[in-house]
C-alpha cells in the first residue's frame, strides 16, 4: 500500500477484531463474518489538520485509513458496516488478499468500492479535510473531479447499473423465448431502456 502522506499521518497500529465482533449488537452471523472472513485490521494512517495542515470542518475532523487483511476474497460489506458504525470519522479501507487488493469508502448510508486490483492515485491535499474526502469517494467510485453534487451522481450511477441488469435479464429472455412477437416486445423494451441509459451518460 503506497499513500502519498508524510510520516507524521503514519500510526501502523492492531486493532483486535474483537473490538468489533464482541458487540452486544452484532448478530451471531456476522461476528462469524469477523472471525472466518478477516485476517486482522490495522489503523495505517491518521489525516488531521494537525498532522497534513488541511483544514478540518465541521462535518470531518480527520480522515482513518484503515488496512483489513482477509482470509479470503469476498465483498466485506458487513464488516465495513460494523466498523465505520463504531467509529465516526471517515475511514479509507484498503482491503487485501493475498497479493490482491481493493479500495472501500462509506459514503452517506452506502459502501463504495473500487474494482479489485485497480491502482488508484488519492488526492490528500485539498481546500479542507470535507474536499480531501469528497476526492476519496470520487476516486473509488470514479466521478470526474469537476463534478459538484457527488450523491446525485452516485444515484445516477446506481440507475445505470439497475437499466444494465435489466437489460441483461432481458436478453436472457430473448434467448429463451420461442414466439417471435414476444421476441419483438422485449426488444421493444430493451431499446427504451438503452435510450434510457444514454440520456443518463450524456447529463
Amino acid at each position: 500500500m503506497m499513500f502519498n502522506l508524510p510520516k507524521e499521518c503514519s500510526v501502523n497500529k492492531f486493532i483486535p477484531k474483537k473490538t468489533f465482533y464482541e458487540k452486544v449488537n452484532i448478530s451471531k452471523v456476522i461476528q462469524q463474518e469477523f472471525i472466518d472472513k478477516v485476517e486482522k485490521i490495522i489503523w495505517k494512517y491518521k489525516i488531521s489538520e494537525e498532522n497534513i495542515n488541511v483544514s478540518k470542518t465541521e462535518n470531518v475532523e480527520e480522515i482513518e485509513i484503515f488496512e483489513l487483511v482477509l482470509k479470503e476474497k469476498y465483498e466485506g460489506k458487513n464488516i465495513i458496516k460494523v466498523i465505520t458504525k463504531e467509529i465516526s470519522y471517515p475511514i479509507l479501507f484498503f482491503i487485501k488478499f493475498n497479493e490482491e487488493f481493493q479500495y472501500a469508502i462509506k459514503y452517506k448510508d452506502n459502501i463504495y468500492f473500487s474494482e479489485w486490483n485497480n491502482n488508484i492515485k488519492f488526492n490528500f491535499v485539498d481546500f479542507n479535510l470535507e474536499k480531501v474526502y469528497e476526492n476519496i469517494v470520487k476516486a473509488i467510485t470514479k466521478i470526474e473531479e469537476n463534478i459538484e453534487n457527488i450523491e446525485e451522481e452516485l444515484d445516477k450511477q446506481q440507475e445505470i447499473i439497475k437499466i444494465q441488469n435489466e437489460i441483461n435479464k432481458l436478453e436472457n429472455q430473448i434467448k429463451k423465448e420461442q414466439q417471435f412477437n414476444r421476441k419483438v416486445e422485449l426488444n421493444k423494451r430493451i431499446l427504451e431502456l438503452k435510450e434510457k441509459m444514454e440520456i443518463l451518460n450524456v447529463n
